[in-house]
């Protein structure tokens, strides 16, 4: 028996070093399932779970408070899922403020571990970023040096040299950067290439910033174009909304404060009496925005005023869409997720409305050379709405069409932008800024 003990210890040892290997394993193989593809997209709407809204703040977008205001509130209380559910579903949120809260939403759900929802928020920050004509160069560049730290934080290397690769165009190409800006932000990109171990490309840039900071003579500088904002009229009044809008605020604050004094611990457990009273407000006021849009619409000649409305129209449909998808965390008013097909259709065709209006009044500007950048202003507004999910009536790639074609007119007009360009990658569709000499090479355009 003594003989065999030196055996038996050397095997128990083996057996726990196989299981510890095992179990380390595990844990690599479960973190890195978490980190989602990197170049596959999905529509932040779908990645909203109901079950992780915390009542407390998920229904501030219906007690009359900003689309902003109710993000910052929902941060202030680590509602980290209420936060998303706006910036997911509100189109009154500017894409500035959406970026930025896309930005610190990854953080803060890398620091708690979501490592799945980290890299969707990142990349989403980064998509927004590319498709926005709102989105100066230097801002986009910031957005992706920022989203790729965070995915590097996260392990999610392919998608962290996706966005370092960006920032790099940028800051290569853009003529809206002045000397010193570009020598540092290649400084940084170089720093973000040093730490996925991409030695080549960051001594290049590393290179490429100490030629930008020495250079003695500065290149033209470009300044940032302002982009077309469709001129939007006066909204024209009615009583009946506003009643029935103070009726569903205080409705919605009264359950607001119901929940905030008697936490339910699910959603069976909010109140059946104050959501009923909150359905019907909003039943109603739905009822007095459909007669309102349906009278106003027809007879408004204004396209200004008409672009008022249809925005306006769009931000209730918005609402409307988020309760029948369930996105409030309780049922509201349950006709409505019955009819969300048909609700998703009539938001589709306000904001087709709204795109033809805007394109019309693109076309009409009086200065011939604003023209082309004000339409492709427009369509990369179309592209960022169908992206987000928030319109499926015109095909992408239909998209993708007008958007070459007028990218094409500002190339041959040497309009001094970077441009909007598009390939596939394993089947999977990418948008990238790129120079005219690197615009339609695909995978080619990318460092090497």
């Amino acid at each position: 028996m003594r003989r065999l003990l030196p055996f038996l210890f050397i095997l128990a040892g083996c057996v726990f070093l196989t299981l510890g290997i095992a179990i380390l394993s595990g844990v690599f193989f479960l973190r890195g399932s978490d980190i989602p593809d990197a170049f596959a997209w999905k529509p932040p709407l779908e990645s909203v779970d109901p079950r992780a809204l915390a009542p407390g703040t998920v229904l501030m977008p219906l007690t009359g408070v900003s689309a902003s205001d109710a993000v910052s509130a929902a941060l202030d209380q680590a509602h980290l899922e209420n936060a998303y559910a706006i910036a997911a579903y509100d189109p009154a949120l500017s894409d500035s403020a959406r970026i930025g809260a896309l930005l610190q939403l990854g953080t803060r759900y890398a620091s708690a571990k979501d490592t799945r929802k980290a890299a969707l928020t990142f990349q989403a920050a980064a998509q927004l970023a590319t498709l926005s004509p709102a989105i100066a160069d230097y801002a986009r560049l910031e957005t992706y040096l920022q989203a790729g730290s965070g995915l590097r934080g996260l392990g999610a290397n392919d998608a962290a040299r996706w966005m370092t690769d960006q920032a790099y165009l940028i800051a290569l190409y853009t003529p809206t950067l002045q000397r010193e800006q570009r020598a540092r932000r290649l400084e940084q990109v170089a720093n973000a290439y040093t730490t996925l171990n991409v030695s080549a490309l960051s001594s290049q840039a590393r290179t490429q910033s100490l030629e930008a900071s020495t250079a003695s003579v500065t290149a033209p500088l470009t300044g940032t174009r302002v982009p077309f904002v469709p001129t939007a009229g006066k909204l024209p009044a009615s009583p009946e909304i506003e009643d029935a809008k103070a009726t569903r605020i205080t409705a919605a604050k009264t359950l607001q404060d119901d929940l905030i004094d008697y936490p339910p611990k699910s959603a069976k457990d909010w109140s059946p009496d104050l959501i009923a009273d909150l359905g019907d407000a909003l039943t109603a006021e739905d009822a007095a925005r459909q007669a309102y849009y349906e009278k106003q619409i027809a007879q408004t000649k204004d396209v200004a005023v008409q672009i008022t409305l249809r925005r306006d129209q769009i931000a209730w449909l918005a609402l409307k869409y988020r309760i029948a998808r369930g996105a409030f965390g309780a049922s509201l008013v349950a006709d409505w997720e019955t009819d969300r097909a048909a609700i998703a259709d009539d938001w589709d065709a306000a904001w087709a409305e709204l795109f033809r209006l805007s394109e019309a009044q693109a076309a009409s500007l009086p200065r011939a050379s604003d023209i082309d950048p004000a339409q492709e202003d427009v369509v990369r507004q179309e592209l960022t709405v169908a992206r987000w999910g928030w319109s499926s009536g015109t095909a992408e790639q239909d998209l993708i069409a007008k958007c070459v074609e007028v990218t094409q007119k500002l190339m041959d007009a040497a309009y001094p932008e970077l441009r909007l360009d598009v390939f596939k990658r394993n089947n999977r569709t990418l948008f990238i800024i790129l120079p005219d000499e690197l615009y339609g090479q695909g995978e080619k355009a990318l460092p090497k």
